[in-house]
């Protein structure tokens, strides 16, 4: 394969895309497999292991496909269910350039398609990766056919272990196992929830001291472009739930982590994949590194990255992004008070209003030179 290529930070992901997939529209909605608050439905066919219950519809319909839109650019059309709030539009010109602002339309079935994930609902031509093909490279079941160091997969569950449901997301679907009444409890959630799913067992990586996201886009040639990497956050049930930016970590990458990228990159490539993909690298107190999941798609921390790196360009070199944050107020006083703070760069992702209590629920990053100074720019704003 050839030298990984890096991307420049005044370009922007939807140029990429644009070069390999023209006039494809990127659909920032996931389908859902147990909900009826989305449009696109996987009923019976390219089954994605929601949670249970089902994600709310706020989640599915506004801050999940919003988010993804921030900083895309304009060189490729986004087009979700709902349509982004116009004053979330104008916080993201203000923050990052007008160039970094999507151009939004309403759904059209006609158009050609950047998925998620392959979509029931939605004609195999017309989404730029065959649907059969992408859920195949969707599963967790593909891991271990990538060519480098990873955990050892298990043919059946022996603690400790890590389960995971073949096409769980960000979190959702992973067990760790660590004795038999976790196991148990397992089993009775999986049978209760998702009888059919396959699940993949592989060894528990002990004495992690980094969790890293890898992102890069690979080309319909083959070839690989280099945009970033971030640490990965998780809640306490080991749900993703954002990432940390660190400027002087970005240079590194390809050379620390070229075994993986490559070869993920191949096997991605061979399978007639082309678009953004993210990989997570568990490294060990040793300095061994595992590879622990591939995701053939854009993720939620990507527009994060794409932010950081042209905040960076400014002097603001570290950054925390959070998903799923309470504000106590109503989005005008979010975004008010997101464009107040002079000493960082908060940056509001999404957001959705709940009328009833006035708060607003969001998914924000903030970029300064200083974690610490972030986390207290974060305390001030956020309630728990």
């Amino acid at each position: 394969m050839s030298n990984i290529e890096s991307y420049p930070v005044s370009s922007t992901l939807s140029q990429l895309f644009a070069n390999d997939a023209p006039d494809a529209w990127l659909l920032t909605q996931y389908p859902s497999s147990n909900s009826d608050d989305t449009i696109f439905q996987n009923r019976t066919k390219y089954q994605i292991h929601d949670p249970f219950p089902p994600p709310k519809r706020e989640l599915l319909q506004v801050l999940g496909p919003h988010h993804l839109m921030c900083a895309w650019g304009k060189d490729a059309v986004v087009t979700s269910q709902t349509a982004p709030d116009s004053r979330l539009l104008d916080h993201w010109a203000r923050m990052l350039g007008d160039e970094w602002v999507p151009t939004w339309e309403p759904f059209d079935a006609s158009q050609n398609f950047i998925t998620l994930f392959p979509h029931q609902s939605l004609p195999p031509e017309r989404q730029v990766v065959h649907p059969d093909v992408n859920y195949r490279l969707h599963s967790k079941e593909i891991i271990e056919f990538i060519d480098c160091n990873q955990a050892r997969v298990l043919e059946r569950v022996v603690p400790p272990c890590v389960a995971k449901l073949s096409h769980g997301y960000a979190g959702l679907g992973n067990f760790f196992i660590r004795n038999a009444f976790d196991e148990s409890m397992m089993r009775e959630q999986v049978d209760r929830q998702w009888s059919n799913a396959t699940i993949v067992v592989s060894e528990l990586i002990e004495n992690i001291v980094s969790d890293t996201g890898l992102q890069f886009y690979l080309r319909k040639d083959g070839s690989v472009v280099w945009l970033g990497l971030t640490q990965q956050r998780f809640n306490q049930k080991s749900r993703w739930c954002g990432g940390v930016f660190s400027a002087t970590e970005q240079g590194e990458g390809p050379e620390r982590y070229k075994s993986m990228i490559e070869a993920t990159a191949s096997f991605l490539h061979e399978h007639d994949y082309f678009g953004l993909v993210g990989i997570d690298v568990l490294t060990d107190a040793n300095g061994q590194q595992f590879l622990v999941d591939a995701n053939p798609r854009l993720t939620g921390v990507s527009p994060f990255l794409m932010a950081s790196r042209t905040f960076a360009t400014e002097g603001a070199t570290e950054g925390i992004y959070l998903a799923s944050q309470n504000f106590a107020g109503s989005m005008d006083e979010l975004f008010e008070a997101a464009e107040a703070v002079t000493d960082a760069k908060l940056l509001v992702l999404s957001a959705c209003e709940d009328a009833e209590d006035g708060t607003t629920i969001c998914h924000l990053s903030v970029t300064s030179t200083c974690q610490a100074d972030n986390q207290q720019i974060l305390q001030r704003l956020i309630r728990d």
